[in-house]
């Protein structure tokens, strides 16, 4: 059976909902999760006594750093994350999140990694957040991606009724890219800036959107309808694992390895699923386009997950997955392609995939 990687839904409780909500909170809390460490762009808390992988440190901590230097923000400060028991989250999130929330330049969450709020924190450095239903597309855009679905809704109902579920943030986050490669990446922050408040309606932020963009929100969401779907992780702009270094070819074969150990500074988890899963990436580059023999590898035996993805967009998109022992022939195009790596924490080790052109 193909091996794969936990969606979002899976390790979320209650789904994306609770993970999406950017809300500006007065009320008064308890005091702030101790900081348990400190990197150049994040300071990570917590309040619980669970292990942590040691990569939910330092990749969150470059998912801030790249995130940041893309849109161009100064960070003033360090993004303060705290990953809490959700037993707790109500007293930082009053009951609007089961799963996290975002505020005050901190993100609160329920798992060991939330990109989703972190790129919200970005945001709110770079003093934009948007109507709702941009601002959680944006923040799906640049979110953690590991929902396999592609429910989507009608835009008109994402765009007028948001609501916390699912398919209106899938819908949303393929939105916010589709207007990415329609009009830039630094149009669509722009729009952020200008367009209004987080709860503003249809009627308040359709005529900004004409003012920035230069057309009527109706155009857009009549020529979306013929913008593809596809998985989270091609959707999404992945500004760590698109940036990771290269892995070398050896002629027309490449050996991509991971050792899955929670002490590793690479390796993200555990992930609040059946597995208990610890997650790490690699990269590398196709420049000969064509079909390829890929086999995966574990040593020693045992369960793993490995999944192929190109980076690029929905137009594009090539997803793979695959378990120790799966042969596959894929046809891959030219371009940056990374490789999520997950094993059990209970079963650490190493993962391989092989790719050789034929």
């Amino acid at each position: 059976m193909t091996a794969t990687l936990p969606t979002k839904a899976s390790h979320y409780s209650g789904g994306r909902a609770a993970a999406a909500s950017l809300v500006l909170l007065a009320a008064c809390r308890p005091d702030l999760p101790d900081v348990v460490w400190t990197g150049e762009y994040l300071q990570y808390a917590t309040s619980t006594n669970e292990p942590i992988c040691r990569g939910s440190f330092h990749r969150q901590d470059a998912h801030v750093g790249e995130l940041s230097s893309l849109l161009g923000i100064d960070l003033q400060q360090r993004a303060y994350y705290a990953y809490v028991d959700p037993s707790e989250l109500d007293d930082f999130c009053d009951g609007v999140s089961k799963s996290g929330c975002a505020f005050d330049r901190k993100a609160f969450a329920v798992q060991r990694t939330n990109l989703h709020e972190l790129s919200h924190v970005v945001a709110d450095f770079g003093g934009f957040l948007g109507p709702r239903p941009f601002a959680e597309g944006y923040a799906e855009m640049f979110g953690d991606g590991g929902d396999l679905q592609r429910d989507r809704l009608p835009l008109e109902t994402v765009l007028r009724d948001f609501a916390t579920d699912n398919t209106h943030y899938y819908t949303a986050g393929l939105f916010a890219r589709f207007l990415v490669e329609r009009h830039g990446l630094e149009e669509f922050i722009d729009f952020l800036r200008q367009a209004g408040d987080y709860e503003d309606s249809f009627a308040q932020f359709a005529p900004r959107y004409e003012q920035v963009f230069g057309e009527p929100i109706e155009l857009a969401m009549n020529d979306f309808e013929d913008y593809p779907s596809c998985p989270e992780l091609s959707n999404r702009i992945a500004v760590v694992d698109c940036n990771l270094p290269l892995e070398p070819w050896e002629g027309d074969v490449i050996t991509l390895r991971a050792s899955l150990e929670c002490s590793a500074d690479d390796v993200m988890g555990p992930m609040s699923d059946s597995r208990d899963l610890m997650l790490t990436t690699r990269a590398f580059e196709v420049t000969k386009p064509g079909t390829y023999i890929a086999g995966a590898g574990a040593d020693p035996d045992g369960w793993g997950g490995i999944r192929l993805v190109k980076c690029g967009s929905c137009w594009d998109a090539f997803e793979l997955t695959l378990e120790p022992g799966e042969k596959v022939y894929p046809d891959l195009e030219a371009g940056r392609y990374y490789v999520v790596f997950g094993r059990s924490v209970d079963d650490p080790g190493q993962l391989s995939l092989v790719l050789g052109k034929i």
